[in-house]
């Protein structure tokens, strides 16, 4: 059976919501007139990114880099709060790092928390584009049914792995690839010693690791204290391990996204 998709007029309204959303959360649910949603992840995703910049010192700005051409600064890039492009771009251009002014970052207390809560941001602005989108769906195609929708069934996704797909119905897969998520991170920490989670010594490796969602980051600040302190053996393996988790977590969000998304469609096309 062919799997259904959205009239092609609700893709045209739903890209231009996913982009608007993409650039700055909340600017999406405006389209599709969710002004409470709106309001709820612009100012959830702004909170997170600039409340971990002043935590951290704005020491996010050192792992990241100015793209563009002609000598011209057009887009600031840093792993994974690129996520949210509008706001990384505004505090890129209004902060400087505390290390330009001398302080070194491990005199700030609370470094590691502000890391946890900017890369926070630029993951659920990711997400806030796919409930944007999953708003303009209930809108152009409604169902009166407690079905849940493709967006909350991605949120479930990111919150805990496997999550979305057993509300959905896949229990199976949600147990088989949840566990596999499950197994690939802790099998990284235990390789690693559980020492993975830093992004000073690690920043590729941990911006790919925090698209895990709230279980690397809850872990992460239990392992806080805990730094590499010699090459280990299985150091690789186990970065390797945490990171693809991390990845594998965002395709088992999409992958819950497409199969709500069908089942929607097919529930209100009957």
């Amino acid at each position: 059976m062919t799997s259904l998709a959205p009239l092609e007029d609700t893709r045209a309204r739903t890209s231009k919501v996913v982009a608007a959303s993409l650039i700055i959360p909340g600017l999406g649910h405006i389209l599709c007139e969710r002004r409470g949603w709106a309001l709820f992840w612009f100012v959830f995703c702004q909170g997170l990114l600039f409340g971990g910049f002043a935590l951290a010192g704005n020491t996010q700005l050192d792992f990241g880099r100015w793209l563009g051409f002609g000598g011209g600064q057009w887009i600031f890039v840093s792993l994974p709060e690129i996520g949210n492009i509008g706001g990384l771009q505004m505090a890129a251009r209004m902060y400087h790092s505390v290390e330009s002014g001398g302080i070194n970052p491990s005199q700030l207390p609370w470094r590691h928390l502000g890391y946890l809560l900017s890369a926070a941001s630029g993951v659920f602005s990711c997400f806030a584009a796919a409930h944007a989108a999953s708003a303009q769906l209930e809108r152009d195609e409604p169902l009166n049914s407690s079905r849940i929708t493709p967006g909350n069934a991605a949120l479930a996704a990111l919150i805990f792995p496997g999550l979305g797909h057993w509300l959905i119905g896949r229990r199976f897969k949600a147990l088989l690839m949840g566990g596999t998520v499950i197994s690939l991170f802790f099998i990284g920490m235990l390789l690693g010693d559980f020492c993975d989670l830093e992004r000073i010594r690690h920043p590729y490796y941990w911006g790919g690791q925090m698209a895990g969602g709230p279980l690397v980051w809850l872990s992460s600040l239990a392992v806080a204290p805990r730094r590499f302190q010699e090459v280990m053996p299985f150091q690789d393996a186990g970065l390797l391990f945490t990171t693809t988790a991390g990845m594998f977590q965002a395709i088992l969000a999409l992958d819950v996204f497409h199969r709500s998304q069908t089942d929607w469609l097919e529930e209100a096309r009957k």
